[in-house]
């Protein structure tokens, strides 16, 4: 059992690598690994730490999003954003004749009717939508985000890898040597799946070549009728992440306590407006919270001195005070999206 991708001429000429890790799709991955009984020993004290900090608005996300062998609905992993807020973005703008694809698709895949609280994303309700938005943003922040800067660095290893092989020896070895589950005989590529059987022809419109932390041990397919075709294949793990070791276990423990002194809401808020200032719509998107919890948190934020607003136009813009950033100092890191 494979996907077969068939290459033209044009295609060969149009093979590209992915130049930075999707965090969306890496969230999402991430949770259907979970689902695994053994993710193996790579693996392991992720899942120990990641299960501890579970979040409450995640369990939602159970129903659509199955182990690494089952369905998972496309509109969860959007391939044109390249950053978190970028793809959130795109899910909650979804069009509705996709979204009733997707989930005619996942009943039936799944073999199971669509649970009360699904049916509404059918239909494209808002509701529904941002639910699943701010379930994923909350686990992305509390089991993703701590370990991005070793997920970052085995994505560059495994893209530096076929890019040198590229560059040396050209596109067969390259090809050749993605991953052991990957089979390249021209002009045949073969990724090994367990569930399907599928021939696939480019027709021209090339492909792009991601490497993925949480993908698992498999390669994954995306076809995305309006972009090239994406395959995602696993990095090589040499090494275990583990968080009592890291400078990232450290940064989340202080944003853990700065959200027990603040609140969660407040001190997303705080933490968005430490890389710069921002207005309400765009503090609304960075940290996932609707309008009105925006503009109570920014109000008790300014009247306790940490944030100045001021009126830009017809919009609202918020910097973060003297008093903010000390506060902040030690605190913020950059975020990968």
């Amino acid at each position: 059992m494979a996907f077969r991708i068939h290459f033209t001429s044009d295609d060969l000429l149009r093979v590209s690598l992915a130049q930075e890790p999707n965090p969306l799709s890496e969230t999402i991955f991430s949770l259907r690994l979970l689902r695994l009984r053994d993710p193996g020993t790579v693996f392991a004290p992720w899942r120990r730490w990641s299960h501890s900090r579970f979040p409450r608005s995640v369990h939602l996300l159970r129903t659509l999003v199955p182990s690494p062998h089952g369905f998972c609905p496309d509109f969860l992993t959007p391939t044109g954003a390249t950053d978190l807020d970028a793809g959130l973005e795109e899910l909650l703008h979804t069009p509705k004749s996709f979204l009733r694809k997707d989930m005619e698709a996942y009943v039936r895949m799944s073999g199971t009717p669509l649970p009360l609280w699904v049916a509404p994303l059918a239909d494209g309700a808002p509701r529904a939508l941002e639910a699943v938005s701010g379930a994923v943003r909350d686990w992305h922040q509390a089991a993703v985000a701590p370990m991005w800067h070793h997920l970052h660095a085995r994505f560059e290893v495994a893209r530096l890898s076929a890019a040198r092989s590229l560059l040396t020896e050209g596109l067969d070895s390259m090809l050749s040597r993605l991953h052991p589950t990957i089979r390249w005989t021209p002009p045949v590529l073969e990724l090994a799946c367990p569930d399907h059987d599928w021939d696939i022809h480019l027709g021209g419109r090339g492909l792009l070549l991601t490497p993925s932390y949480f993908i698992g041990q498999e390669p994954a397919i995306n076809l995305d009728p309006d972009l090239p075709p994406v395959v995602i294949y696993p990095v090589t793990h040499d090494s275990t992440w583990n968080p009592a070791s890291t400078s990232e276990y450290a940064e989340d423990t202080r944003r853990t306590r700065l959200s027990a002194l603040l609140g969660h809401g407040r001190a997303a808020v705080l933490e968005a407006l430490s890389a710069d200032q921002s207005t309400s719509t765009h503090l609304v998107r960075r940290t996932g919270l609707s309008p009105a919890t925006v503009s109570h948190h920014t109000t008790v934020l300014r009247e306790a001195g940490l944030i100045d607003t001021r009126r830009a136009g017809i919009s609202v813009q918020h910097t973060i005070t003297p008093l903010g950033i000390r506060l902040m100092r030690g605190h913020s890191a950059p975020h990968p999206w």
